[in-house]
């Protein structure tokens, strides 16, 4: 039997999907063929010859230490440079219409089955494409989505099986099945098209515990370039990794409660497989792709307990390898953060989520601001590198508090932050709470780059936007340059291009470059119009451009403040007087609820 996984991921958003690898394993054990048509390195017709990909082309992603992330209309990140970089490796490919490309595809290989895996985020492009294409297979849609939403997945034309649920075991009996001719519409967790149009809904497969029993992730099925990984200034060759599944944690903002409680409960959702399972996988794919770079997606990587880190530490080891991986704050223990860098922990990924005390709590992160800095000023200690998640657009939440949360990375000595606009996922508390549709007037599920018009926060679409483009510009930048990084919150050409400058100072000073100046007279010829008595004043040649895009007077004499500003050192005196992040009264975090204290 042939089947064809589709992988319709943003372009250049790289990583191999745990999910979609072991599923092809699997089927190749029980004899299926396997290929996959993945859009994530199909360069869209929409890519433009700068290198610049559209915003709904690419989702940031620089977590862990996950430097791959291509330039988005000015969303760059910054890191330190690398011979080859992403956009290098797909130079040569040409511009393709997806649907064509999936036509094509199906045309060649003729699949059977085509199997969706689906997050809500990529299941409205997933459909579209399907409904440009003709075939004869069956199409199964797996994952986020339809364990969330199994009514408005198989509501679609181009579905024939929703998957409720893991898929390692129903998957398989469903496939072999049909390969036998036998019948498939009564397997477990399947939600099955009848030829009369009606839909079966089988009951819900028990829990999956045997991760131990899983094959390794078959990488071979994707494109090698998923394998690019740059981290500080060298390119390895590495891919995602997980674990365990599962998360103990209730936070408002996420479907792992909603999952948790749909597929049995809160009660052993969390799981991890053995220390020895874990080894022997790395080691294949190690010998296999000569991977030395892993990023560990599990939720969170500290949760197991310590004598579990323990072994892994003691297997992993010799391996020599690197990684990065996810932790949540009240996990990080000194002596587990230890044993991570033993094993080759380089970079960790936490959730900060919010700088403001009282939004944390509004969404189920109850610590304080002082206690998130100690903990991580233990992993920093380990000399690991740190990169944190964080939302803006919270229900209620203003300009100010979002800004608590750029204050506090700087205090906790951040290296990146992924930034997000609040995404309100079907399922999730924050959706329930506020009715927020899976659909929007149009019948479209609404791209997350659009998750802005909700209207949730006090802050307008444009400003969230604009905060969220210029997020980890506000972290690196002196603070003396915040004016003209506030510019570049806009979202025009002119906005564009002074965010691009003032990323460029910032990889220059990280990178340990020499700032070549310029004088101030050399672009500015009436000083005193602009407020500036200071004609030997030199300003970061970078930003000579900026007076060239046409700002007004007023705007130029306050660019020309901030470089005063800057020239004269100021920046310790606004760091003495940044927004206070410490908030007292909140209290520490609850009890752990679940299994998660057993972990503890």
């Amino acid at each position: 039997m042939k089947i064809l996984f589709f992988h319709p991921e943003r372009y250049l958003n790289i990583g191999i999907p745990s999910g979609i690898a072991t599923l092809g394993a699997l089927a190749k054990q029980h004899g299926h063929e396997v290929e996959v048509f993945d859009t994530t390195l199909l360069k869209p017709e929409s890519y433009a010859t700068s290198h610049l990909v559209s915003e709904k082309d690419v989702e940031r992603n620089v977590s862990a230490g996950d430097e791959t992330a291509p330039i988005v209309n000015g969303h760059i990140g910054i890191f330190k440079q690398t011979a080859v970089t992403l956009e290098d490796l797909v130079a040569d490919d040409k511009p393709v219409d997806y649907g064509e490309e999936l036509q094509r595809t199906i045309d060649r290989f003729s699949p059977d089955l085509i199997a969706v895996s689906a997050m809500t985020t990529t299941f409205q492009f997933a459909c579209d494409l399907l409904n440009a294409v003709r075939h004869d297979a069956k199409v199964i849609v797996g994952g986020v989505h339809p364990t969330i939403a199994p009514e408005d997945c198989i509501a679609q034309s181009v579905i024939d099986i929703a998957c409720i649920g893991e898929a390692d075991h129903t998957f398989v009996e469903l496939i072999n099945r049909m390969s036998e001719g036998k019948d498939y519409t009564t397997v477990k967790s399947m939600w099955v098209k009848l030829a009369d149009g009606t839909v079966r809904k089988n009951d819900l497969d028990p829990r999956f515990f045997d991760l131990d029993g899983l094959p390794t992730p078959d990488w071979s099925i994707f494109d090698e370039r998923h394998l690019f990984r740059p981290y500080d200034g060298q390119v390895y060759k590495g891919s995602l990794y997980s674990q365990s599944r599962g998360c103990p944690m209730r936070c408002a903002y996420c479907v792992d409660p909603t999952i948790a409680e749909i597929t049995g409960g809160r009660s052993g959702y969390f799981r991890v497989q053995s220390a020895q399972t874990t080894y022997r996988q790395l080691k294949q794919l190690y010998d296999l792709h000569g991977a030395t770079w892993f990023k560990f997606v599990d939720d969170t990587f500290l949760l197991p307990k310590i004598e579990h880190l323990e072994e892994l530490r003691d297997l992993i080891k010799p391996l020599n390898i690197k990684f990065g991986c996810s932790v949540m704050p009240n996990t990080i223990r000194p002596e587990k953060v230890a044993l991570a860098r033993e094993m080759g922990c380089v970079a960790m990924s936490i959730g900060v989520e919010s700088g403001d005390p009282e939004i944390r709590k509004s969404v189920m992160r109850r610590y304080k601001n002082e206690e998130l800095i100690e903990r991580l000023k233990v992993v920093k200690d380990h000399g690991i590198r740190i990169s944190t998640f964080n939302m803006v657009g919270f229900p209620g939440e203003t300009r100010e508090q979002a800004f608590r949360t750029i204050e506090l990375n700087r205090k906790l000595g951040a290296e990146a932050c992924n930034v997000y606009i609040l995404y309100p996922y079907p399922g999730s508390p924050i959706a329930m709470k506020y009715d927020i549709p899976l659909r929007g007037e149009d019948g479209r599920i609404p791209d997350a780059i659009e998750s802005g018009k909700l209207g949730l926060s006090q802050m307008s679409e444009e400003e969230l936007e604009g905060i969220r483009q210029t997020f980890n510009a506000y972290l690196y930048a002196p603070k003396t340059l915040w004016p003209i990084v506030q510019l570049a919150e806009r979202n025009t050409e002119r906005g564009h291009a002074t965010l691009a400058m003032v990323k460029r100072f910032i990889t220059d000073m990280l990178s340990g470059c020499e700032i070549v100046t310029t004088p101030i007279l050399d672009h500015v010829a009436d000083l005193e119009v602009v407020g500036c008595e200071q004609p030997d004043l030199e300003i970061p040649h970078v930003f000579s451009p900026i007076f060239g895009l046409g700002y007004d007077q007023e705007t130029i004499a306050k660019i020309v403040d901030a470089f005063i500003r800057h020239a004269r050192g100021d920046d310790e005196l606004l760091e003495r007087n940044a927004l206070e992040v410490d908030n007292p009264e909140i209290i520490d975090q609850p009890p752990f609820a679940g299994d998660l204290r057993s972990f503890m």
